[in-house]
């Protein structure tokens, strides 16, 4: 389906990107596929200047999207976001038509475009690294984005360790930057991921 629809069932947003396994396919991950949903969960990011109003519109419209943290208002949500979310807030597993899954994360505009920039944590600015279908453009986050695909690049290079090497290993690297360090990989997380990542949408790197 047009992931511009799922959007279209939220509060304004002002930049919003798809991403991940549901969004390009990753050799090897759909065998396994429930016969209830269609295949992985779409995940999506919304860039909002007002978490705090967005959030509040967003669980008069969609409230059974949230936990019961909603019960203690936008406030707690965004608090969360800040303490516990690197600035993101996600509501996920939510079905949002039959056969779809979807999760979604909210993070104020300013800090999306802070961990562009400066890589405060990578968290939202190492999804980027890879590919994404943006779905609403916000003009400084684009900017800010090219400026993170540029430092993305020189990090990979120097992390190289041959003078040689293929565009899949720099692709490797590029893709594996923001799971460095992440003690997830290979526990909670696919240990395979960047090689699926890498071989799913190598094609849509060089276009």
């Amino acid at each position: 389906m047009p992931f511009h629809e799922i959007v279209d069932h939220f509060p304004s947003v002002q930049h919003a990107f798809a991403y991940g396994s549901g969004v390009f396919k990753q050799p090897g991950l759909y065998a396994n596929d429930t016969k209830q949903y269609e295949g992985p969960m779409i995940d999506m990011i919304f860039a909002v200047d007002d978490p705090l109003t967005w959030h509040k519109e967003n669980i008069a419209r969609n409230g059974s999207h949230y936990s019961s943290l909603k019960w203690l208002g936008p406030s707690a949500i965004d608090y969360v976001a800040e303490i516990l979310g690197s600035g993101v807030y996600f509501n996920t597993l939510v079905p949002f038509q039959p056969g779809i899954l979807i999760k979604y994360g909210v993070v104020r505009l300013d800090t999306l475009q802070r961990d562009l920039l400066q890589w405060n944590s990578l968290y939202i600015a190492g999804r980027l690294h890879k590919p994404v279908q943006t779905l609403i453009t916000d003009p400084q986050i684009a900017a800010a984005q090219t400026l993170n695909l540029e430092s993305a690049l020189r990090t990979a290079l120097l992390l190289l360790e041959d003078e040689t090497f293929s565009l899949r290993q720099l692709l490797r690297v590029l893709c594996g930057l923001s799971y460095e360090g992440d003690l997830r990989m290979g526990l909670a997380e696919d240990s395979r991921k960047v090689e699926r990542i890498v071989t799913g949408t190598q094609k849509i790197f060089v276009c």
